[in-house]
């Protein structure tokens, strides 16, 4: 043993954690899988130390991969970048040579002896260097003692060519903290927690976050529903986060045929400024989905604040891509990601049917419902003339596609409505989109993928040439969605451009890549500069406004004062106007057509509703 110690002795900073479990590790090491021990007492400077041992390897070299980017962020993340003193362990205690692949990669020599891996991980969360911003619901946060956010991408490498292995994942706290995922973590006493997964993909789809324990949990449709908080303070929000995500997720229950999930969680960090002193360079809010779980980074606020409709569609991709995807997806190449070309499937159809479920449950009303698509409308003026959805899901880590990434939620969104209309159209309303889902989820599931430049034969098969006609032409093909005459088959007007009386402060808005710009129109009564940026409504921030603030701005109804702050070549500058009643040039005009023919009031009702009216 001391013959050993002092062959470690290099290894001071992960000399705990690799004695935690060495012998563990070494008795183990003819199981085909990793075992992870990670010790977050020992984090510092917010870098925490990992080890991990490795399953039995027949080769002489092998690449440590980290991942490039994960299915659901559709961001370049380069988690290696956050890697430090990399080391590799022969079951000598002695260091392999270790160098470093032309993409950045951990490349081991002498790997037939590799027993361990060690390194140092940084956190994402608050990282300063604006090249490693990342997303921060797919991100990692290390704050000593209190909060550990676990994507593991950011803590767990894995070897190439062995990603199907069973990964076993052991982490020392403080015995205050919980853990919370949708994982069955197994508590082996105060300060020790271990979970277990089937393979890589299965780890990097199952966050864990520790922190004090605040959780509430409930059921719908038969699954098992948990929530859980991390937020500062010590009095329990969970409960009004529950109610507000149930009331949410039963209407989903309501709007799907069959819940086709058992279990569910919501992992929520509710962040207060804990580390005040940084500054993202873009919106630190937002959620990331994944199987039988969602991770959301909100405002810390003791009830909820616009956490329903990100909820609505995080919890639907139950249904794509957990019971719905492509090869692409299945077997993820966490080195050189391999796009599947249904990013369309997979998140516009999503945010559609989140905004569908409202409607048929009531929640919503139809005016409400085409508004939200009138607004889809404005924010896909950034849409290419010619534009195909599979060619940009196919290359969508590109620079370029990465700036028009947005799109689809606004243009993906309004391409699943319209192909409900086909659908519902050329099949006397009797089949929708939905039914659709559900009948490709039949022949699929969550281990079983399509391939992926032959879903859209699966399709044909199941529904009828008008289908494929449109899938060929808008989908794959680049011509623009047609937006007048869709529309027009249910009964609604659209026009590009429109006149008509309204209220209005005299501005436009769009999203851009720096946030919400605005541009003067009309009247001007802000005084806007093109290229305002929007960050205050009435003094408070845009990441925080609530729904009505919003709606006193884009929509007012009288004349009624309104005080916005904007971001002018880098000062805040607060303006100050009254909202006027006057000629309003409006762009992409859609409202119900009085002229609609009773076919057209049919099919509505069909899209909308489920079913044709009599």
């Amino acid at each position: 043993m001391h013959h050993f110690l002092g062959r470690l002795a290099p290894f001071a900073p992960y000399l705990v954690s690799f004695l935690t479990l060495g012998v563990v590790g070494l008795s183990a090491q003819q199981a085909p899988r990793y075992e992870a021990i990670i010790d977050v007492r020992q984090v510092t400077q917010d870098r925490l130390p990992v080890t991990v041992f490795v399953p039995k390897i027949d080769r002489d070299e092998v690449t440590w991969i980290f991942p490039a980017t994960i299915p659901g962020t559709y961001e370049s993340q380069r988690w290696w970048r956050f890697v430090s003193d990399f080391r590799a362990i022969g079951k000598d205690g002695k260091l392999l040579n270790v160098r470093r692949s032309t993409d950045s990669q951990f490349v081991i020599s002498g790997a037939r002896n590799l027993q361990a891996v060690t390194y140092l991980v940084d956190d994402s969360f608050d990282e300063r260097d604006p090249d490693r911003d990342l997303f921060p619901p797919g991100g990692t946060s290390f704050e000593a003692d209190s909060v550990f956010v676990f994507n593991h991408a950011g803590i767990i490498g894995y070897i190439e060519g062995i990603q199907k292995a069973d990964f076993q994942v052991k982490v020392t706290r403080p015995k205050e903290l919980y853990g919370a995922s949708a994982l069955g973590i197994a508590r082996m006493n105060d300060t020790v927690d271990v979970y277990h997964v089937q393979s890589y993909d299965q780890l990097i789809d199952n966050p864990v976050m520790w922190s004090r324990p605040d959780t509430a949990s409930f059921s719908v449709a038969g699954a098992t529903v948990t929530v859980a908080l991390i937020h500062p303070g010590k009095d329990s929000w969970a409960k009004a986060y529950a109610k507000d995500l149930e009331r949410t997720t039963k209407a989903i229950g309501r709007f799907l045929p069959r819940m086709p999930v058992g279990r569910y969680a919501f992992l929520l960090y509710l962040w207060g400024g804990d580390t005040t002193t940084i500054h993202p360079r873009r919106q630190l809010y937002g959620a990331l989905e994944h199987s039988y779980c969602s991770f959301y980074v909100m405002p810390a606020t003791p009830t909820p604040r616009g956490l329903s409709d990100i909820a609505s569609h995080e919890f639907l991709h139950i249904l794509m891509p957990l019971n719905l995807h492509s090869e692409e997806i299945e077997s993820f190449d966490f080195r050189s990601p391999k796009m599947s070309k249904h990013l369309w499937l997979y998140e516009g159809v999503t945010e559609y049917f989140a905004h569908l479920a409202l409607l048929r449950d009531s929640a919503i009303s139809e005016e409400d419902f085409f508004r939200e698509f009138q607004g889809k409308i404005h924010g896909s003026a950034s849409i290419p003339e010619k534009f195909s959805l599979t060619t940009f899901s196919k290359n969508v880590l590109t620079p370029e596609n990465q700036e028009l990434y947005g799109n689809i939620y606004t243009y993906g969104a309004l391409n699943a409505l319209f192909l409900d209309v086909v659908l519902r159209e050329s099949s006397k309303g009797q089949t929708g989109l939905l039914e659709l889902i559900y009948d490709l989820m039949l022949s699929y599931g969550p281990s079983k993928p399509f391939k992926d430049d032959e879903l859209f034969d699966e399709i044909e098969k199941r529904t009828n040439s008008a289908v494929r006609a449109y899938l060929d032409t808008h989908v794959e093909g680049d011509r623009r969605l047609p937006m007048a005459d869709m529309f027009a088959k249910i009964g609604m007007s659209f026009r590009q451009i429109d006149t008509i009386k309204a209220w209005t402060y005299g501005f436009t808005a769009k999203f851009g890549a720096q946030g919400m710009e605005l541009f003067p129109e009309g009247h001007n009564g802000f005084d806007i500069v093109e290229g305002d940026k929007l960050r205050k409504i009435d003094g408070v921030s845009i990441m925080i406004a609530k729904e009505d603030a919003w709606r006193k701005l884009m929509d007012p109804k009288k004349a009624e004062s309104i005080t916005i702050t904007v971001d002018r070549q880098g000062q805040e500058v607060e303006l100050k106007t009254t909202a006027r009643y006057t000629d309003k040039q409006v762009r992409n005009s859609l409202r119900p057509d009085p002229q609609a023919s009773a076919e057209a009031m049919a099919l509505r009702h069909a899209v909308l509703r489920g079913t044709r009216s009599h």
